[in-house]
């Protein structure tokens, strides 16, 4: 049965509330929900709309497996086998093969439109029994270790008052609570900007290789094609905060200029039709000083985001929800060790993005894209590439010394490009371990 709509202008209570229907939030609901517990899903908008980030990754299904949504996403995705590195002038392409990883995975993802693909997962939880609230705006009034007030306010409607025994915040970037316990962190080692938009008649390869992402080394930054259905191509541009900072127009004429100076791209989009506008976003990368606080869980962007140029917010959005539900119910079924478990639900978010932030930081490193642009296999180190590339971000062994080997051999790279007389800023620390955020 569908989740029912409660009606305004009352106080009550409920096991958890959740801020925010992206994928975090409604499969964080969905998870709930299913197990029993009473979840309100509290949305500020209503589904369908916008929202950018369509590539999934291969490991991402086994999630949207669980949550019983696998089938519908693949009727709406284009099939997508692997990932492209292109150079700026085009001529170098190297092709990722998810099947290729050294750890298994399903060997495809699906690219999507968000907006399609975040209603299938909002409904969801409805269906798995979850009170679903759109065009409603959420004010945290308190929260602590006895749980959450939560004031929800709706148009030509009276505030309505919720107390719960959990707050979940999937609030994505309004970080909800980050903002009220006034804990957001920029990430001063990716001030990335984005300037992104749909497209038609953008041309694409033939056979199953035209349902790969395209990440396009620019001069700076990188861009993204990403090939949907209906002959639709989410076309973007990710480059350094202070080079976006510096235009003197518009975006449109921004994005052009920049395109103009990419032969490669220039040809790529020379036909193409823009859908609508183009839309830009800042301050990319961003954590909040923890996971789990007094009274609630942050899943997903609440928490922290990172450069999109992997595709891992979506995975990591609902490999968060998956372990916050996971924590809830444990916690549940043992009172007693829920500040424990809610630690740990904090140390495994925190790794997790450590163990892919230095992939992030490397994009703009001359070897590296050297490395990207002409893989080898060394003791399995392209292969280890592309299970991170799926999204297997576990800490492993075989995995895990693999990777320190490419950062390793990233600086033999580097030290022959210097040699030949390339310009290169040598990587910060790639031989330390990077912790966690924090």
């Amino acid at each position: 049965m569908d989740g029912s709509r409660i009606e305004a202008g009352t106080t009550r209570r409920c096991d958890v509330v959740v801020l925010g229907g992206g994928p975090g939030g409604s499969a964080t609901a969905t998870l709930l929900a299913e197990a029993g517990l009473s979840v309100v899903l509290v949305e500020k908008d209503r589904h369908p709309r916008f929202h950018i980030g369509e590539s999934l990754l291969p490991l991402t299904l086994p999630m949207l497996d669980r949550l019983g949504v696998l089938e519908e996403v693949a009727q709406i995705g284009v099939h997508k086998p692997g990932a492209e590195f292109v150079s700026a002038d085009g001529g170098k392409e190297a092709i990722f093969a998810f099947e290729r990883a050294l750890t298994p995975n399903p060997g495809h993802a699906y690219q999507v439109l968000r907006e399609e693909f975040d209603e299938i997962l909002f409904r969801r939880a409805g269906r798995a029994g979850a009170e679903l609230r759109e065009e409603t705006t959420a004010r945290v009034v308190a929260s602590d270790e006895t749980g959450a007030e939560i004031a929800l306010e709706r148009q030509d409607a009276p505030e309505e008052r919720i107390f719960a025994d959990l707050l979940i915040d999937a609030s994505g970037r309004s970080t909800v609570m980050a903002r009220m316990r006034s804990e957001k962190r920029p990430d001063p080692r990716n001030t990335s900007a984005a300037i992104f938009g749909h497209f038609h008649d953008v041309p694409r390869h033939e056979g199953a290789r035209g349902g790969n992402i395209r990440i396009h080394l620019t001069d700076p930054g990188w861009m993204w094609q990403i090939p949907l259905q209906n002959g639709v191509t989410s076309i973007g541009l990710v480059a350094p905060g202070e080079y976006m900072a510096a235009r003197s127009s518009g975006i449109e004429a921004f994005f052009e200029r920049h395109v103009s100076r990419q032969t490669h791209m220039r040809s790529l989009l020379a036909g193409a039709r823009r859908v609508g506008t183009l839309r830009a976003t800042g301050n990319f990368s961003y954590h909040a000083d923890c996971a789990a606080g007094p009274g609630h869980l942050k899943v997903g962007d609440a928490y922290g985001f990172i450069d999109p140029v992997f595709s891992t917010g979506v995975h990591l959005a609902l490999s968060s929800a998956r372990d916050a539900a996971d924590a809830v119910l444990a916690a549940r079924r043992r009172p007693h060790a829920r500040d424990r478990l809610f630690a740990q639900y904090d140390r495994a978010i925190r790794a997790r993005i450590a163990r892919v932030s230095w992939f992030i930081y490397s994009i703009n490193d001359p070897a590296f894209r050297e490395m990207m642009l002409n893989p080898r296999d060394i003791l399995g180190i392209e292969r280890a590439v592309i299970a991170l590339l799926a999204g297997d971000f576990r800490r492993s062994i075989p995995l895990g010394s693999r990777l320190w080997l490419m950062k390793l051999l990233r600086h033999a790279v580097a030290f022959q490009m210097t040699r030949k007389g390339h310009q290169h800023a040598t990587p910060s620390g790639p031989l330390r371990r990077r912790s966690a955020p924090h």
